[in-house]
């Protein structure tokens, strides 16, 4: 049996970008991020969908964003079941955001173990503590699984400037937390993709399908394609995604491909990013705050010793309800 795993698809994210052509917006390069991680599926590759949670950008998405997830998940699951859990940008729940949709699609919203042809899978969306999730994750498991699947962030995971760790955030999962029996996670949340060993678990994450940051710029994007067999495979799958760069100096323009993402982050002008037909999102640049009103003479600073008559601070009396009696 085979599983395409994809996850973070992040439907719906705009950005504001000069340069583009006209009715162009960032929400495309993640419906088509999607759509080619969807391929094999189509094309009768494999025999389950798995998407592990973030299908949108916002727990609201937009319309033109339901209308894209929709029409992508129904057109797959003619040919192949899909299971879907929600993740951190899908607190409302994903079943809301896709009125229409297919027999074929199990979207989970709340824990559980679901068995779909061969395999039995373990669902748990994401929780803000671990320790939620750590009982969750032990009642969807039951009497064993073969996968679990999760959108959370586990012990030594890594994203540009941080590592995460157990009991240094309310929702990082340990080794304490995972329950007995489990030895693959298909996890989302976590965009760069890594492979993290908690405990004898493994823990593979694709990453997102196209980039969400410019934090992602030299990261490769895509999906897992899963085996189990006798033994239990995966391996990751490329897709491409849009190039992006930052802006710094004037060398930072040499090679730049039209249609590239840039953020200018130095004293390059803007209109010569433009003119090598690369796109520009907002700006970078630091932003300077101007100094204080008081400093500009707007507001005379009132001296706390002034002549005549002075306002006695008013005396705080807690009411009495409040006060506490130590034992």
């Amino acid at each position: 049996m085979k599983i395409l795993h994809l996850t973070d698809t992040h439907l719906g994210n705009h950005l504001t970008v000069r340069g583009a052509p006209e009715g162009w917006h960032r929400g495309l390069d993640h419906e088509a991020a999607m759509a080619r991680a969807l391929e094999p599926a189509m094309r009768g590759e494999v025999d389950l969908v798995v998407h592990s949670g973030d299908v949108f950008n916002r727990s609201r998405p937009s319309p033109d964003a339901m209308r894209a997830a929709a029409r992508l998940l129904t057109r797959v699951a003619r040919r192949t079941p899909i299971v879907v859990i929600p993740g951190n940008h899908d607190r409302r729940g994903v079943a809301k955001s896709l009125p229409w949709r297919a027999p074929n699609i199990h979207i989970c919203e709340r824990p559980e173990r679901l068995v779909v042809g061969a395999v039995a899978l373990a669902l748990v969306p994401f929780f803000r503590r671990a320790g939620a999730w750590a009982d969750a994750a032990r009642r969807a498991v039951g009497q064993g699984v073969d996968l679990l699947v999760a959108h959370q962030a586990f012990d030594g995971a890594i994203v540009p400037g941080l590592v995460f760790r157990a009991g240094e955030q309310l929702d990082t999962i340990g080794e304490q937390h995972l329950p007995d029996g489990v030895d693959h996670i298909l996890c989302g949340h976590i965009h760069p993709r890594q492979v993290t060993v908690v405990g004898e678990t493994r823990v593979v994450q694709p990453g997102s399908t196209e980039r969400t940051a410019f934090s992602e710029a030299h990261e490769t994007k895509g999906t897992a394609i899963w085996s189990l067999d006798r033994h239990i495979s995966f391996e990751f799958r490329d897709l491409p995604t849009r190039p992006m760069r930052r802006i710094q100096t004037h060398e930072d323009l040499a090679g730049l491909q039209p249609g590239t993402l840039t953020q200018v982050t130095g004293q390059v002008p803007d209109e010569l990013v433009l003119e090598t037909g690369a796109w520009l999102v907002g700006s970078g640049r630091p932003r300077v705050s101007p100094p204080p009103r008081r400093q500009l003479g707007l507001f005379p600073r009132r001296s706390r010793f002034t002549e005549g008559p002075q306002r006695l601070p008013r005396q705080f009396k807690p009411d009495e309800r409040s006060v506490q009696t130590p034992t």
